[in-house]
């Protein structure tokens, strides 16, 4: 085969390599690029919840690009919850900063398409807080465990007030606490996503389930033992009982909340 031939087939072959490869690479549009820069200043704080975005024309001016592309990245922007714009209005957009809460509806909603099972969630506590409750003891962390007796106090008036369901769904809240005054800012967004969908289910357990004052009553107090008990073991810096202490307790409200013939049930965290 001539040379001249081999160049082409080669130059031929390079073409068809760099084709394949740049439809599987999407270049970003520019009004993702756009988004992606407001979106970063808002991530490092350089813009603040609540203030206002710049008028159109000043950020046509300042990214450079047509009024068609600058909306299509506020309306990015918008759908993600970092900004509301304002229509009719002078306002413009107003930044914001997405709560949690966002991410552990988002989360609740892919654990019930991935058929998750409500004791699948309950179990995934199992891998968190032990762990933390442990940390705690060991590092003692400045007024964390007077929040946690504050958190109880809470708790201990609706029992005696007799508010059963706000105390059921408030028991996340202690949950949620004891990570957060943990320091462990990943694993305490694990546990608001669990929270989120753990809550949902347990208010709809206690209507389904229906149990005397009673007995709500004495479950509620002994749950609220358990919870002095973990606070005066990690305050005494007992670390490997506090985390054995935690384990028992959360088997044990395991054991309740999810019993044998719910233990197949799919997560549902829809109204």
């Amino acid at each position: 085969m001539p040379l001249g031939q081999n160049a082409e087939r080669g130059a031929t072959t390079m073409d068809e390599e760099w084709s394949s490869l740049s439809s599987m690479v999407r270049l970003p549009k520019t009004a993702e690029v756009v988004a992606g820069r407001i979106r970063k200043r808002i991530i490092r704080g350089e813009l603040s919840d609540g203030d206002f975005l710049p008028p159109e024309n000043q950020l046509m001016a300042s990214f450079a690009v047509s009024r068609p592309t600058l909306r299509e990245a506020l309306r990015i922007l918008e759908s993600e919850n970092f900004i509301s714009v304002m229509r009719g209005s002078r306002s413009g957009a107003r930044i914001h900063r997405p709560p949690v809460e966002n991410a552990a509806r988002y989360a609740g909603f892919l654990l019930q398409i991935e058929g998750t099972t409500v004791a699948d969630v309950y179990e995934a506590r199992l891998a968190i807080e032990p762990y933390v409750v442990g940390k705690l003891a060991r590092l003692q962390p400045e007024g964390a465990t007077q929040l946690l007796r504050m958190e109880v106090e809470r708790l201990r008036k609706m029992v005696h007030d007799g508010r059963y369901l706000e105390f059921m769904v408030a028991i996340a809240d202690f949950h949620r606490l004891l990570v957060e005054v943990s320091g462990l800012n990943t694993l305490l967004l694990l546990t608001r996503i669990l929270q989120e969908t753990v809550a949902r289910y347990q208010v709809k357990f206690f209507e389904i389930h229906e149990m005397s004052d009673e007995l709500q009553q004495r479950r509620a107090f002994s749950g609220l033992r358990s919870f002095d008990k973990v606070i005066s073991l990690i305050d005494a810096g007992k670390a490997v009982e506090a985390e054995a202490h935690w384990h028992l307790h959360l088997v044990n409200a395991n054991l309740y909340w999810v019993p044998t013939s719910l233990k197949a049930k799919v997560v549902d965290v829809l109204d």
